[in-house]
């Protein structure tokens, strides 16, 4: 995911990584103004293997998955990778002879373009988990919850009751006890979203990363429905 922001080649760079249990997550940014600056997010999820990895397997894949995918500008170019695991630090301290064969390959391919990785504390590593936790958001509010307000959502009632709920259907919640009305316009069923809620979803999807007025649009419209959607998250940007 790119941000509309111009890269100055003068500005100081780093790279930004984490990793959870299921997922990885990274922000290349430049230091201009007195401040670093956003430029470009990352997150991948692990494959089954590669969610056993131990904690500082995991996160040193993120910080190899995260190089390989920004390569084509870290080329020939002198940043810092910052990671919330502080043994990664000493990583090229390290004897070889302690490495596993995967973490010599890692840490031979990051070689490449930096050996100054420094730590971060989780609590100023906010993008980087948050993108390394990513399949978290594909429901940000509990269905029980959803299909309550539903019950109660004025808006709702009217559209059942003047039968313009043509792309209105219930539908059972696989694994739960929930009972939800999606909408099927589009190829994927999206929970029809009462006001009461509407606001609270904007957030927690727009916290990701702070993407402009048309991502956001999309990263929301993506996973749920309700009228006017799109003027709404234009109205909260």
């Amino acid at each position: 995911m790119q941000v509309k922001r111009s890269k100055d080649c003068d500005a100081k760079l780093s790279l930004i990584t984490d990793a959870s249990d299921t997922s990885l997550g990274a922000v290349f940014q430049q230091y201009k103004d007195r401040a670093w600056e956003p430029l470009a997010f990352y997150s991948h999820k692990l494959s089954p293997v590669q969610r056993n990895y131990s904690p500082h397997d995991r996160e040193l894949l993120a910080i190899y998955e995260a190089i390989k995918h920004f390569r084509h500008i870290l080329k020939a170019r002198d940043f810092v990778i910052y990671t919330d695991h502080k043994s990664l630090c000493h990583a090229f301290k390290t004897c070889k002879d302690k490495c596993s064969p995967r973490q010599y390959r890692y840490l031979d391919f990051i070689s490449q373009f930096s050996t100054d990785i420094r730590h971060i504390s989780v609590r100023d590593n906010v993008v980087g988990y948050k993108l390394s936790r990513i399949e978290q958001l594909d429901n940000v509010v509990d269905f029980m919850k959803l299909a309550n307000a539903q019950e109660s959502d004025p808006e709702l009632k009217q559209i059942l009751k003047h039968g313009s709920a043509s792309q209105l259907r219930k539908i059972h919640v696989p694994r739960t006890k929930t009972d939800l009305y999606c909408d099927f316009i589009t190829p994927i069923q999206r929970p029809f979203v009462p006001i009461s809620l509407r606001h609270h979803i904007f957030n927690c999807l727009h916290s990701l990363s702070h993407p402009g007025s048309k991502a956001t649009s999309k990263l929301v419209a993506e996973r749920y429905g309700w009228p006017g959607i799109k003027k709404d998250c234009r109205d909260w940007m």
